[in-house]
């Protein structure tokens, strides 16, 4: 039996025979061209080939995770462990030498207003990708995690807001503290904030967890779908 509206996965080829059944007695199909074996359809939307691209792409329109699961179908807790997976397979881009950074934080709540969080990250201030982000304290600690990704690809100069800590993390002929100069992180940090509700100043929407939060970040920032 030819089943000419699925393709294979591996091919992308359209021509399938039957090829036996599996444990839970779904029909596997074999294709004609590469022998690969699938099951073109299955009972629960989780196992959707392209289950993964739609949770990436959902994420980065500012989907939350109950009205992601309720557009594709699957539980929340199904879509909460996809994200960490997803998160988990995606790499910090490696940073160029000698570029311009713009550097700032960002304030949020985790669980409950008691319990402020910052986030700090940078982008380059030409082609406004993110380097790296850490979520913590208005610490040093947090600060520093962003700074010495940056010293280690030898930031040429890195913009920063008057905050007194930076200038004990950032060496003197590199730090610059210019007005208007950090004009380009400020701009991405309304577009976060529009972008994904939980970071919203004024919201009901919040994050219950760094490692969720850290994981739609990367997804947010790094993912290229």
């Amino acid at each position: 039996m030819q089943v000419k509206v699925y393709s294979c996965v591996k091919c992308v080829g359209d021509d399938f025979i039957k090829y036996g059944k599996t444990n839970y007695g779904k029909q596997r199909y074999q294709c004609k061209f590469c022998k690969a074996i699938s099951v073109l359809q299955y009972s629960y939307n989780a196992y959707k080939k392209n289950l993964n691209e739609n949770i990436v792409r959902l994420t980065k329109e500012g989907l939350g995770i109950r009205s992601t699961a309720r557009v594709l179908k699957i539980s929340a807790t199904t879509l909460l462990k996809r994200i960490i997976i997803i998160a988990k397979n995606i790499s910090q881009p490696v940073t160029s030498y000698d570029q311009s950074y713009e550097l700032d934080e960002m304030r949020f709540f985790v669980r409950k207003k008691s319990n402020p969080m910052w986030l700090v990250y940078a982008i380059n201030k030409n082609t406004k990708q993110v380097p790296g982000f850490y979520i913590g304290k208005r610490n040093n600690k947090t600060l520093n995690a962003v700074v010495k990704t940056l010293l280690n690809s030898k930031a040429d100069k890195i913009y920063t807001d008057k905050f007194r800590n930076y200038q004990y993390l950032i060496p003197k002929k590199n730090h610059i503290t210019k007005r208007f100069g950090t004009n380009g992180i400020e701009r991405k940090n309304l577009n976060i904030r529009t972008h994904l509700k939980r970071l919203n100043r004024k919201t009901i929407c919040f994050s219950r967890s760094i490692l969720i939060l850290n994981s739609i970040l990367k997804i947010y920032f790094w993912s290229d779908s």
